[in-house]
């Protein structure tokens, strides 16, 4: 076998890798499906829960519009996904401080006490699993997930 023949270990090992990578998107969709099912919520309300914390926390809240693009939904299925989150009590409209005009999106006590109690048992098996490796081959995976999640959000789909 000439060396143009041999196959590449990296690139069958960086195909192996996005193999695990594209598993674990679709066991994370699963389990959120079934933590979403378990507490009456849609999985959207969970991206939207998160998207929301992640902005309050960032002293940079959504408002309306803002979530609806982040979620890539309409007007009215953003009214309606804000209407059910409110309704479950786990999310409030209020009036930005800078600029009283605007509505803004705030998470309640109510949506970390549940966030919490969904995903800290994923949390707590992903931390054990974590507890076998080093603290410098946990930096190496750290840093290559953190690329990973920046090249898949500047991906472009192809054009139908």
């Amino acid at each position: 076998m000439n060396p143009e023949q041999r196959p590449d270990p990296r690139a069958a090992l960086a195909f192996e890798m996005v193999g695990h990578l594209q598993g674990l998107t679709l066991a994370s969709d699963r389990y959120a499906d079934a933590v979403a099912r378990a507490d009456a919520l849609h999985k959207t309300d969970l991206h939207a829960l998160q998207e929301i914390l992640l902005h309050q926390d960032a002293q940079a809240p959504l408002t309306a519009s803002e979530l609806g693009r982040s979620l890539h939904l309409s007007p009215p299925a953003t009214t309606a996904l804000i209407d059910r989150l409110a309704k479950h009590g786990h999310v409030e409209r209020g009036r930005d401080a800078r600029d009283r005009r605007r509505v803004t999106l705030l998470a309640t006590d109510s949506a970390r006490t549940t966030g919490s109690r969904l995903f800290r048992p994923l949390a707590q098996a992903l931390g054990e699993t974590a507890s076998h490796y080093t603290p410098a081959e946990l930096e190496l995976i750290n840093a290559f997930l953190a690329e990973a999640l920046r090249t898949v959000e500047q991906a472009t789909p192809p054009a139908p």
